[in-house]
């Protein structure tokens, strides 16, 4: 066991990367943490023998537990098992595990992304019918169709709930959850959240939108910048291709833009307002105790940076939040070439305790297990 252990706090780094000091403990026994592993243990239970052998992992899988995409199912080949494969009971199982981690706001979110794929299905279809492909290029066009599916996201657990530090990890096209039990705790990042469209704009859903006020509440905080501010939080150059914390990236080094120490007291609650729409994705187990590491970092370690046009968010654009317990990037971009701007990816990841990176290593450090 005590290889083991080594084994999990190696892990733990090689995941997150060097942790710069301890995040701020959070309770050893935060309530959801029972019903989530007794919500994965009913899941697990109604799974075939076969199934459980290809929906569990062990906890120390780095492999397995960073193989997360938030690419269609032709992009990245995942672990674990699709929705689609599962029974109408085992797919409520998942979404009973799901409000285990989620918020009402968060499950929300996370719903519509994935019932997007069926909104996008018949249209990929129409377009396919219009396009008049052959060959390869046809067969291209119908994989991507097919890629359209609420069922093709993919589960895995990754050691034991009845152990006291376990996880699961479910991902597909624009939604990646990655949840993390340490000893009671829950940690809920990486976290990734997409849309496109953003909003739907035609058909009998026209008008539905996805991450909404993740937009309307950092163009807000834009508009009430001064000018002295915004020089401060407008990055140069242009906005960058991709979310810079993207998976498999490293985190940026750098904190850039605007401190939160040089905003006034009404700025400062909306820049805490739009943290606080990223954190509320999570039950209060894992939210309290982000927000109470982000208020221990203090206002002078948050920033707050934007690329691109402040006046018109019809363009690209893409704003970071950054201080050492909290990373979060949102990015607007076209569908393709020559469209509006109706294509948003977003992530939440921590610094200090991505996967629960941290929370591992000081289990395992304070309290060894014996042989």
């Amino acid at each position: 066991m005590l290889e083991r252990s080594g084994r999990l706090v190696a892990l733990a780094f090689a995941m997150a990367g060097a942790i710069a000091a301890p995040s701020l403990a959070a309770p050893r026994t935060a309530p959801g943490a029972a019903a989530m592993a007794q919500a994965a243990q009913r899941f697990l239970d109604g799974l075939t023998p076969e199934q459980q052998a290809q929906v569990t992992k062990p906890l120390d899988d780095g492999t397995a537990r960073t193989n997360w995409h938030y690419l269609q199912e032709s992009g990245h080949v995942r672990d674990g098992l699709p929705l689609r494969s599962l029974s109408a009971t085992d797919r409520a199982a998942v979404h009973d595990l799901l409000v285990t981690a989620l918020s009402s706001q968060g499950y929300g979110k996370a719903a519509q992304v994935m019932w997007l794929e069926d909104v996008l299905r018949p249209v990929a279809e129409a377009a396919m019918q219009d396009a008049n492909l052959t060959g390869a290029g046809l067969e291209r066009r119908r994989q991507l169709v097919d890629s359209f599916d609420s069922g093709k996201y993919w589960i895995v657990v990754f050691g034991s709930p009845h152990d006291p530090d376990w996880g699961w990890t479910l991902s597909g096209h624009h939604l990646a959850i990655n949840v993390t039990v340490a000893d009671g705790r829950i940690a809920l990042t990486p976290l990734f959240l997409g849309a496109a469209p953003q909003k739907v704009e035609s058909g009998r859903y026209a008008g539905w939108r996805t991450l909404q006020h993740e937009i309307d509440k950092a163009i807000a905080l834009m508009a009430g910048l001064s000018l002295t501010q915004r020089a401060l939080a407008v990055q140069p150059g242009p906005v960058p291709i991709t979310l810079v914390a993207d998976k498999g990236k490293p985190l940026p080094g750098a904190f850039a833009g605007i401190t939160a120490a040089k905003l006034a007291p009404a700025q400062q609650a909306m820049l805490l307002g739009l943290v606080d729409e990223y954190l509320g994705n999570a039950t209060d187990d894992a939210a309290l105790a982000q927000r109470a590491a982000i208020r221990s970092d203090g206002l002078g370690a948050l920033r707050f940076a934007w690329w691109g046009p402040v006046d018109d968010p019809s363009q690209r654009f893409m704003y970071r939040i950054h201080g050492p317990s909290i990373l979060i990037e949102f990015i607007r971009e076209p569908t393709s070439s020559n469209a509006p701007a109706n294509h948003v990816h977003s992530i939440v990841r921590d610094p200090r305790n991505d996967y629960g990176a941290d929370w591992l290593r000081r289990h395992y450090t304070e309290q060894p297990h014996q042989p």
